[in-house]
């Protein structure tokens, strides 16, 4: 009886640390994600800041940004 009762407990311990570690993973794998799309973010706000930059500046840059459009 005894041995039974170890091993029930063996093998709920071990579907406990199993979900753990998938949890885990899970985990990781969202924050994986909302860092790319963080990044993206940044970068994509980096740009406009930069455009707005040079419109604002460089009288220039507007002719070349129609001409790129062109293409």
């Amino acid at each position: 009886m005894k041995k039974i009762f170890k091993f029930v407990l063996l093998a709920l311990g071990l579907r406990y640390v199993l979900r753990l570690m998938d949890e885990n993973v899970d985990i990781k794998i969202e924050i994986k994600k909302l860092r790319n799309e963080l990044a993206n973010l940044e970068t994509d706000d980096l740009e406009n800041k930069l455009k707005d930059f040079f419109k604002k500046y460089d009288p220039k840059f507007k002719d070349q940004e129609e001409n790129q459009e062109d293409f």
